[in-house]
């Protein structure tokens, strides 16, 4: 391996505090986030709801067998803001940004573990800005209008495709296949091999299932839950080959860099160093799941969302200029990513419960947005709300999100073709969706339309 900053190894010397002080909202749910079963249904809105009234500032039990303690679940969107745009008092660096826990060290994976650690989300300050400067110029709005040529050209093929069948699953047929595409325009991956990141995309989806039958398993013995061993062997398989094919093209942009992000993160450095091999890694994993998830599950859940919105689908069938709010609107409502995790540095107080010092704080966006406060009937889908690009599904602050202006991007380029060839689908079957409760993943969507 490379010598250099590794953060995975430093934040396994880190301690993570039990509350440090009294909870403030006496509640006590019946519902639990760390339920991934619940996540298979959509998001748990009604708990959220629940968490959001009667404790804003809960306290949520861990996992069984994790020795770490639980962790603050926040729900209100002020709350989230607050800690988003204060990083100096919450840290995504100490332990990271995006994992409620790390876990024992017998249940951590030899591979993803430290790769789901080291990169660019779980940085702070100046280390951060750094390695985030060096992706910028292929979010810059002239980088967008060329590469928005590329994806309605693609928009338009993969339509043709599904256009004599009458039927599709969306998500194996166009949602899943676009964002690939545009990821791998702007990474510079070889056609040829582009298939490669569907499969593992999916595989990834269920990493967090994988591990939590198998802590289950342990503590539990065999349930009709359990994996299939055969199921394991492909998934690590999957995770080999994909670590595999990332330090080969990565490798191969450092020798021979060209005009792409994957050459900008091969040749990144934090400080005066290159990435190490580990940084490598968890940017190859960063990117191709980040640059992935946002955009194909808010595609599908838009087209569920009109399904069950008659007079929300009528009113933007009559009027496409309403295209850019209804965008927002479904970005709001879907909330692709669920949570995001936060330490505290010192002493801090949020909404009125008070916090110690390096205690974990999970903030959950589908629940802010769907804050009254911030969202009149906030339940509602309602595709002529005013301030519907308010939604923090993004994030704020320093870590929001890269690649915002291209997953909008895709977002009209599919939905004003889509919804102009196709005025009549409807929704053809149940939908799927993965037990995961840190991305809303939608598998499938069944489809039906009149063929061309």
């Amino acid at each position: 391996m490379s010598k250099g900053f590794i953060l995975s190894d430093e934040i396994l010397n880190h301690e993570i505090n039990d509350p440090a002080f009294k909870e403030t909202y006496n509640f006590n749910s019946t519902g639990k986030l760390n339920d991934l079963d619940l996540f298979t249904k959509g998001q748990p809105f009604d708990l959220y709801k629940d968490l959001r009234e009667n404790a804003p500032v809960y306290f949520h039990e861990p996992m069984p067998m994790d020795p770490e303690p639980g962790y603050w679940v926040l729900t209100k969107y002020e709350d989230i803001k607050y800690v988003s745009m204060n990083p100096k008092i919450f840290s995504s660096q100490y332990k990271t940004g995006n994992l409620l826990t790390l876990g024992t060290e017998e249940n951590r994976h030899p591979k993803l573990f430290k790769s789901t650690i080291d990169h660019m989300l779980n940085l702070d300050g100046e280390m951060h800005l750094g390695l985030r400067k060096e992706h910028m110029p292929f979010f810059k709005p002239g980088y967008i209008e060329e590469l928005q040529k590329k994806v309605s050209l693609k928009v338009t093929q993969l339509l043709d495709n599904i256009a004599p069948m009458g039927e599709c699953n969306l998500v194996h047929q166009v949602s899943q296949q676009l964002p690939i595409f545009t990821l791998s325009e702007i990474l510079g991956i070889p056609e040829e091999d582009r298939q490669k990141l569907v499969s593992w995309m999916e595989f990834l989806e269920l990493a967090q299932y994988f591990t939590y039958e198998m802590i289950k398993e342990q503590n539990e013995g065999k349930t009709d839950s359990t994996p299939d061993p055969a199921m394991i062997d492909m998934f690590n398989a999957m995770v080999d080959e994909m670590f595999d094919y990332g330090r080969f093209i990565l490798k191969s942009k450092r020798q021979n860099p060209s005009e792409d992000l994957l050459s900008a993160i091969a040749n990144a450095k934090i400080g005066d160093e290159k990435l190490t091999d580990e940084f490598l890694d968890g940017s190859w994993l960063l990117i191709i799941f980040a640059g992935n998830d946002t955009t194909r599950n808010t595609m599908s859940g838009g087209i569920k969302l009109l399904h069950e919105n008659q007079s929300q689908k009528d009113l933007l069938m009559n009027n496409l200029d309403l295209l850019p709010n209804f965008i927002n609107e479904t970005v709001r409502c879907v909330s692709p990513v669920i949570h995001m995790r936060r330490t505290s540095l010192e002493e801090a107080e949020i909404n009125g419960q008070k916090i110690g010092p390096y205690e974990k704080i999970s903030l959950w966006y589908g629940a802010a947005n769907r804050d009254p406060d911030i969202f009149e009937n906030p339940d509602e889908f309602n595709i002529l709300r005013e301030n519907a690009d308010k939604h923090l599904a993004f994030g704020i602050g320093r870590h929001t999100c890269l690649g915002k202006p291209v997953a909008l991007m895709q977002l009209k380029e599919f939905y004003s073709q889509f919804l102009t060839r196709f005025k009549d689908f409807e929704m053809n079957g149940d939908w799927k969706v993965a037990p995961n409760n840190f991305v809303h993943a939608i598998q499938e969507m069944p489809i039906k339309f009149t063929p061309e």
